[in-house]
């Protein structure tokens, strides 16, 4: 009880420094503030970068599909029990799936038929209905589609067939198509297309010895009002035909909406048809707190449904189509980068926090000597000492540092987070400590010490500490040079935290401080040395006074300098990621703008994009996705096809990051039998080959497919990458001048154009290629580059870096 009592008398002395208390109560709780508020922010961001990720993507890979290719027939063929089914398959999923579902969209569609007497040029027509494009559409002629009630025949196998129908006995199925189709194929509202079953389709691939036959009358004619909508899922079959054969015979392949009630006409012929279920997911309704649960469900969701599966494989068995756990995956290592490069964010203020409560531990310390003396004095032992240090560290640490977590936790938008608490807390529990660690060495000290000189200063040290200064020193220079080799995150499958890398700004600033610490009494002597021959007293005085007060001098110096080294390590790391999104882009683009052609048809070259004011040059490609691909007979399979006009395509890229090295060869005209065995194009290969492709050596030959013609290509160069190629593809560069020389049944159109210009031509630029073709679509390397900064883990490490700045800021005011 006495020595409460006496621990009760030694807090009074909080009364005279009442200054100094608001200081540190100030302190910890705008620590606990920032350092609670650090995991609730960070888990924000964390949510808005899975939401961004997951918009960013297509909609093929966001949301889910079910489907399967079946001959359902009867009451299990009505669209009532195809979506019936649908709600069975939602059933099996997991709950953190179904939350996240805005949306279920059911799609039939049927097998091919050929027009018998076409409008225009051959063409087929397969009938789908796909549900929820009632706001997507608007009817320019006639009306939707409705069910006839008639009903397909089966198809006839020669066996007792039936005498052929009269066309006017033949079933009637109404269909609209899009304003483009109807352009395309030649058809408008009345019009009367006579089809059969096209034995060739691939989900039939049969011959019959007859045909089912329908008469397709057209009801109406709308056009697309929002072909980029979420409900399109990506397909483009309903809003455009595709146009294949070749330029002398072209092929239409269209597709045409039906009533939903359809169906029960179609089903009865026994023809397959393929149905989707699609599951819209909306990115709003998860969070990364769930990754780990969506992990689960969606593996879980893989083996119950199958991931995979041709349209034989199909049959009678249901396959799920989605892209989010890639979506996830890209998302974790992104997300491990962003906490890796925020971790030093952390650290520089964590540190200097801990110097600023240092420094006025020291100061408050240095103020008490005498009392601390005279308490000791008067028979007060070292552990009383102590424990009334323990009590006042409590009292002054413990509310703020809980009233900074409050607040924290109230003002500060995101989930509720363990470690937010436990931060907040223990920045109460560390201030404590640090005031008792300030205290110890007055008090340990044998009574009368205190009234002694002054700590020297450091010039002389033990070995032993001698040998700590230098292993410290020699991490951080170690560490700086790994950081310098392969920076804050490891080049795994997924990037990672290294708290030792991360660490390595501090550690510098240590290594300087300690060899600055062991240096600066050498001129503070020397100052003192040359102010005592002055006649005056106050700089001899000032300067062994520092000289004297190493301790109160270190902490200052040591805090100036983490602000110091933070701050330009922030300014390189900003500049690093501004650069690496700057080369992101063009890597992802090619140039500054990237023009495609979707559907089969070519970009003409009267097309000139450097009438247009701000573009610098253009270059023409052939690209094919897909194209066949052979090696000496022996193997086929399919590689990404890259042609572009070469010496243009170096002068679009001349002012970027990329470089397009090739061969002399590649460069030079080609005529005659060029693309031929015998004299086969040069060509680079990539290194990666396609799945099971054999390795090809420089002067192999291989063939590739270009529109139906196969042209020999031989090995000049082998390339890990290059420019204009999606990154991790397999590939094959050719020259587009060359490829034209060799095919023989000319023109052979480019598909792909690559401008150079500035950020303001994206609309004149966009308007110009559409006046030749509505079915493009232009992919603008600046609006890459500001989505990338616009990014929710991108923002994040610049919008840390600055907040993080700002704190160190006000704890080197403190210092000061």
């Amino acid at each position: 009880m006495r020595s409460l009592w006496a621990a009760a008398f030694l807090l009074r002395r909080l009364r005279g420094e009442t200054a100094i208390a608001l200081l540190i109560v100030t302190l910890v709780a705008a620590t606990s503030f920032v350092f609670a508020a650090g995991p609730r922010l960070l888990d924000r961001v964390s949510d808005d970068g899975l939401r961004h990720e997951l918009r960013s993507t297509g909609p093929v890979q966001r949301n889910l599909q079910l489907s399967t290719v079946s001959t359902l027939s009867g009451a299990e063929g009505s669209f009532d029990a195809i979506r019936s089914l649908g709600e069975d398959f939602e059933g099996e999923m997991a709950d953190v799936l179904r939350v996240a579902i805005d949306e279920r969209l059911v799609t039939f569609t049927t097998v091919r038929f050929h027009v018998a007497d076409p409008p225009i040029y051959d063409t087929y027509i397969s009938l789908r209905y796909q549900s929820g494009l009632d706001d997507e559409v608007e009817l320019t002629d006639g009306r939707m589609p409705a069910s006839t009630g008639d009903a397909l025949s089966p198809p006839s196998f020669g066996i007792n067939p039936s005498p052929d129908p009269e066309p006017g006995e033949l079933p009637v199925f109404e269909i609209a198509v899009s304003d483009a189709t109807a352009a395309e194929i030649g058809v408008a509202v009345g019009d009367v297309l006579l089809a059969a079953v096209d034995e060739s389709d691939p989900l039939i691939r049969r011959s019959f010895f007859r045909s089912p036959e329908a008469r397709f009358e057209v009801v109406g004619i709308y056009t697309v009002d929002q072909p980029d909508s979420e409900r399109w899922y990506g397909e483009r079959a309903l809003q455009v035909v595709n146009v294949g054969g070749t330029l002398d015979s072209p092929i239409a392949f269209a597709t045409a909406m039906v009533a939903p009630e359809t169906l029960d006409g179609l089903v009865d012929a026994g023809l397959p048809i393929r149905y989707a279920w699609r599951y819209l997911i909306e990115p709003d309704r998860l969070d990364a707190g769930q990754i780990d649960a969506l992990i689960v469900a969606l593996q879980r969701l893989e083996t119950t449904f199958g991931s995979t599966g041709t349209d034989a494989a199909l049959a009678n068995s249901v396959v799920l189509r989605t892209g989010l756990l890639d979506a996830i995956d890209r998302y974790q290592s992104q997300r491990a980068a962003t906490e890796a490069v925020l971790s030093v964010a952390a650290i520089g203020p964590f540190a200097l926090a801990a110097g600023a409560v240092g420094m006025i531990g020291i100061l408050l310390v240095s103020r008490r000597r005498p009392s601390l003396d005279l308490a000791r004095g008067r028979g007060a032992s070292g552990w009383l000492l102590i424990g009334a240090q323990v009590w006042e560290g409590l009292l002054l640490a413990a509310p703020p540092a809980l009233a900074g977590w409050a607040i924290a936790s109230l003002v500060v938008p995101g989930r509720a987070s363990t470690t937010s608490s436990l931060l907040g807390m223990s920045v109460g529990l560390a201030a404590a400590f640090a005031l008792v660690l300030a205290t110890w060495p007055a008090v340990r000290q044998p009574y009368g010490a205190a009234l002694g000189r002054d700590e020297a200063p450091p010039l002389r040290a033990s070995p032993r500490r001698l040998v700590l200064e230098a292993t410290a020193v020699l991490l951080a220079v170690s560490g700086t040079l790994l950081l310098r080799q392969r920076g804050l995150a490891l080049d795994d499958e997924v990037a990672h935290f290294d708290p030792f890398l991360a660490a390595v700004p501090v550690l510098a600033t240590v290594a300087v401080g300690i060899v600055l610490l062991r240096v600066y009494p050498l001129p503070i002597r020397v100052g003192g040395w040359l102010a005592a021959r002055r006649r005056d007293l106050v700089p001899v005085l000032g300067l062994r006074s520092v000289g004297r007060h190493a301790g109160a001098v270190s902490l200052p110096l040591l805090v100036l300098m983490l602000t110091a080294a933070f701050s330009a390590f922030t300014s390189v790391v900003m500049a690093t990621v501004d650069h690496g999104q700057a080369d992101a882009s063009w890597e992802q683009v090619g140039a500054d703008y990237r023009i495609d052609t979707i559907s089969g048809a070519g970009l003409s070259s009267r097309v000139d994009p450097t009438a247009i004011e701000g573009v610098d040059g253009f270059a023409y490609a052939l690209v094919d996705p897909s194209a066949p691909f052979t090696i000496q007979d022996r193997q086929r399979t399919s590689i990404y096809l890259h042609a572009p006009d070469l010496e243009g395509y170096r002068e679009v890229i001349a002012e970027g990051p990329l470089r397009a090295e090739v061969p002399e060869p590649m460069l030079t005209p080609s005529a005659g039998t060029a693309g031929t065995p015998e004299r086969p194009l040069p060509a680079i290969i990539s290194r990666r080959m396609p799945a099971g492709g054999q390795p090809l050596n420089p002067g192999d030959v291989f063939v590739v497919t270009v529109r139906g013609q196969p042209i020999s290509m031989e090995v000049a160069a082998i390339r890990n990458q290059f420019p204009g190629v999606p990154e991790g593809l397999a590939f094959v560069v050719s020259s587009l001048d060359q490829l034209q020389a060799a095919y023989r049944n000319p023109p052979l159109l480019p598909s792909t154009a690559f401008v150079r210009g500035s950020a303001d031509i994206e609309a004149s630029l966009a308007a110009t290629f559409r006046e030749q073709s509505t079915s493009i679509r232009m992919v603008s390397r600046h609006a890459r580059y500001r989505a990338m900064l616009d990014a929710p883990l991108v923002a994040a490490i610049g919008s840390g870096f600055r907040l993080t700045m700002l704190v160190s800021a006000a704890y080197t005011a403190i210092a000061g």
